[in-house]
């Protein structure tokens, strides 16, 4: 799967519904190395130089679960850290949740190599490290749990019921309360995974085995919509729905698709913010995300075909007057 003018403290809280004016997350593409896959973006460390060369406009920073695992080197994170801190932006990070059997591969066993999915005390360990580390983490971003673990139906597919899929995310928010007791979560879902009939049938019972499973609600719900379909079926029966259980609503705003080039990935972007303006549907939460290979630069803000240039006309947008 966050983001934002500095123009809350460090950390916004997400309630109660209506006092939160809408928050924007950042979330760049790092520059770990992947397997065979090159990096997307390699001027991700120089977001945090002593003068960036952006207008660092987010509410909330986050990063994806590779870099905050224990692949994420020390010296990167805690630079993100106190970078975040000096700009009072909140810290996020993004996490597997749904839960495996087991603690180590095994043949034919459901959830291998699927997004989303976890390993029992995976979560402990990276959270452990990142607390011996000093990081302030102020949010978890779920990478859509009920996407994966219930309803994708592809290779390694584990279909659990929905309550089952919620426990097995419970499990995971309880080992990073071990060390976060007070950390607020965000599930980051795509709802397309299957028809607007089912998710909108399916979505109450979801909350609720949530709220159920771990003991408190969902603070936000993210949708990461695919804008070649008519996104509104699935995601403005879904906001209401939040809003009626005080559980704040949110949206990614990407391109469609990889994009032929920085300049039509930042056009589709574009594009697509105007889509969710036009709706005119009440989100609390915008994410600005990339983790497909255009744009392949984050920086300088001045070059209209970067990330952080889009992030400055979205801000600079919704901030106009009648907007």
């Amino acid at each position: 799967m966050r983001r934002f003018i500095p123009m809350f403290s460090l950390f916004v809280s997400l309630s109660p519904i209506m006092a939160l004016a809408q928050q924007v997350w950042f979330a760049p593409p790092d520059n770990l190395q992947r397997g065979t896959k090159p990096p997307i973006n390699q001027d991700f460390p120089h977001l945090f130089d002593p003068s960036p060369a952006w207008g660092v406009q987010a509410d909330v920073f986050l990063i994806s679960p590779f870099l905050g695992s224990v692949a994420g080197p020390e010296a990167t994170l805690r630079t993100i850290n106190a970078f975040s801190t000096r700009h009072h932006m909140a810290f996020a990070v993004g996490i597997g949740a749904a839960q495996v059997d087991n603690e180590n591969p095994v043949p034919g066993e459901c959830g291998f190599g699927v997004e989303g999915m976890n390993r029992p005390k995976r979560n402990a360990i990276t959270f452990k490290r990142l607390k011996s580390l000093g990081i302030d983490v102020h949010y978890v971003s779920m990478d859509e749990p009920l996407t994966f673990a219930h309803y994708y139906d592809k290779k390694n597919a584990c279909r659990y019921s929905i309550e089952e899929t919620a426990r097995r995310v419970a499990a995971s928010i309880a080992e990073i309360r071990q060390f976060y007791p007070n950390v607020k979560v965000v599930d980051v879902e795509a709802p397309n995974i299957t028809s607007p009939q089912q998710w909108n049938a399916d979505f109450q019972q979801w909350l609720d085995a949530y709220r159920l499973a771990t003991g408190t609600p969902l603070d936000a719900v993210v949708f990461d919509a695919d804008w070649r379909l008519p996104w509104m079926s699935w995601v403005a029966p879904s906001t209401a729905v939040l809003h009626r259980n005080k559980v704040h609503a949110g949206i990614i705003i990407d391109g469609t698709g990889p994009g032929a080039s920085d300049q039509d990935s930042i056009a589709a972007r574009k594009q697509n913010a105007l889509s969710v303006q036009k709706s005119k549907l009440p989100f609390d939460i915008v994410e600005i995300a990339n983790w497909t290979p255009h744009p392949s630069r984050n920086l300088p803000e001045s070059d209209p075909d970067t990330l952080t240039s889009f992030l400055h006309w979205y801000q600079t947008r919704r901030l106009e007057p009648g907007q």
